[in-house]
C-alpha cells in the first residue's frame, strides 16, 4: 500500500495548529541515550568498549563541544550560543558498567555525561551503589532522576496515573536528598513513554528538563519537557550511526495532531505543521518503526507546510515511532522528526 503525503490548505480551516511563535534565535543539538557498556549479555541496550572509545575520540578528534543535558538547558534558557557542533551524552538506569567501563574513557577524553539514575535498585545486581554515584558526581558528572519504581505508569488511568507518578516522583526526590544532599533538576521517563499528565507532573515539581526516547534534535522549537534523543544500544551502537546523527538538525515542527501518544484507531493517521525553513520537501521521506515507506507523489503548496501521515499496516508493537527526515536545501545535512505512539493494552 503506497501512502500519499500531502500538505493541505484545507486543514488550516480545522483549527489543529495555532499562531507560530516568533523564533529569538536557533539551535541544533544531537543527544544520545546509552545503558550498558561493554555487557554483550544484554545486546538490544549495550555498546562495546571499543564503540563508545571510538565514539569519543570522533568527538575529540572534529572538536565538538561536549555538554551535558543541564548546560544546554541553561544556555537555552540564557540565549546563549551553542558552538555549532555540539553534542549531548546521556545514560538511562545506573549499571555498573557506566562506573567501570564508561567512566574511565569519559575521564581520558575529558567529557561529561548526564546519567538518569532509577533509585529502587541502586545498589542491587548490576547497578551502581549509593558511594559510586556521588563519586561520579563529584567527578563531574550529572546526576538526574530515573523514577523509583521504573513502572508502566501510562497503564493506569487518568487519576491514578497521575497520583501514582507524582508518589513515585516524591519518592525518589527524597532518596536523592538523602543519599547525594540534592534532588536531581533533570528527568527520563521509564521506558520513554509519558503523556501530558506527566510532563506537567514533571515541570510542576520543579524538574527543568525531560528526555524521552523517541529519535530526533534538541532545538529552539522543542519542549524541554520532551526532549528526544538517539538510541546507542544495539544495531543503532555504530560509529557510523554516531557520525551520522551527530550532524544531525532538527526539523522544525510547529504543532502536531494528535497531541497524543495514543492511537484512537490503528494505524493511525498523524497531521503535521512543519516550520517553513531551508528544506527540500520533495525529498521528504518516512519512516514506520524504521522502516521506509513509499510515500509515493508528494504536494505541497509554497506558503503551507502541512503532512499526512499514516503507517500501511496496523500497529503490533507496545511502542512504534513515525520518523520523517528531509534533507536541506543545499544537500548538505538533513532534519530528522520523530513521533511516539504508545499501545499500553500490549505487554513487554
Amino acid at each position: 500500500m503506497r501512502i500519499h503525503i500531502i500538505f493541505l490548505a484545507l486543514l488550516a480551516s480545522m483549527h489543529l495548529f495555532s499562531q507560530k511563535a516568533s523564533k529569538v534565535y536557533t539551535f541544533d543539538v544531537p543527544v544520545f541515550a546509552y545503558h550498558r557498556f561493554g555487557d554483550d549479555r544484554y545486546p538490544s541496550t549495550n555498546i562495546s568498549k571499543s564503540d563508545f572509545e571510538k565514539q569519543l575520540k570522533y568527538l575529540k578528534q572534529n572538536a565538538f563541544d561536549v555538554i551535558t543535558l543541564g548546560e544546554a538547558i541553561r544556555k537555552w534558557n540564557n540565549g546563549e550560543v551553542f558552538k555549532v557542533k555540539s553534542v549531548i551524552l546521556t545514560v538511562d538506569d545506573g549499571y555498573l558498567s557506566f562506573y567501570t567501563v564508561a567512566m574511565p574513557l569519559l575521564k581520558k577524553y575529558g567529557y561529561k555525561a548526564t546519567i538518569f539514575i532509577q533509585t529502587g535498585t541502586v545498589g542491587g545486581g548490576d547497578f551502581m551503589n549509593w558511594d559510586q554515584i556521588l563519586e561520579i558526581e563529584r567527578s563531574g558528572i550529572e546526576i538526574g532522576n530515573h523514577s523509583d519504581g521504573h513502572n508502566y505508569f501510562v497503564n493506569l488511568k487518568d487519576g491514578a496515573l497521575v497520583e501514582t507518578f507524582v508518589l513515585d516522583l516524591e519518592k525518589s526526590a527524597r532518596i536523592f536528598k538523602g543519599h547525594l544532599g540534592s534532588i536531581p533538576s533533570l528527568y527520563a521517563y521509564p521506558y520513554g513513554e509519558y503523556t501530558k499528565d506527566m510532563t506537567d507532573a514533571v515541570k510542576g515539581a520543579g524538574y527543568s528538563a525531560a528526555v524521552v526516547q523517541k529519535s530526533g534534535v534538541l532545538c529552539e522549537m522543542t519542549n524541554p519537557y520532551e526532549i528526544p534523543r538517539f538510541p546507542m544500544g544495539g544495531p543503532f551502537a555504530t560509529l557510523e550511526g554516531f557520525k551520522n546523527k551527530s550532524g544531525m538538525k532538527a526539523l522544525r515542527i510547529v504543532k502536531t495532531d494528535p497531541d497524543s501518544p495514543f492511537p484512537k484507531s490503528n494505524p493511525p493517521a498523524l497531521k503535521v505543521e512543519i516550520e517553513p525553513d531551508s528544506i527540500n520537501l520533495k525529498q521528504l521521506q518516512f519512516f514506520v518503526a524504521g522502516t521506509a515507506v513509499d510515500i509515493g507523489p508528494v504536494y505541497y503548496m509554497e506558503d503551507m507546510r502541512f503532512v499526512v501521515l499514516q503507517s500501511p499496516e496496523r500497529l503490533k508493537s507496545r511502542r512504534t515511532l513515525y520518523t520523517i527526515t528531509v534533507p536541506s536545501l543545499d544537500g548538505k545535512a538533513w532534519h530528522w522528526y520523530s513521533y511516539l505512539w504508545i499501545r499500553p493494552e500490549i505487554k513487554e
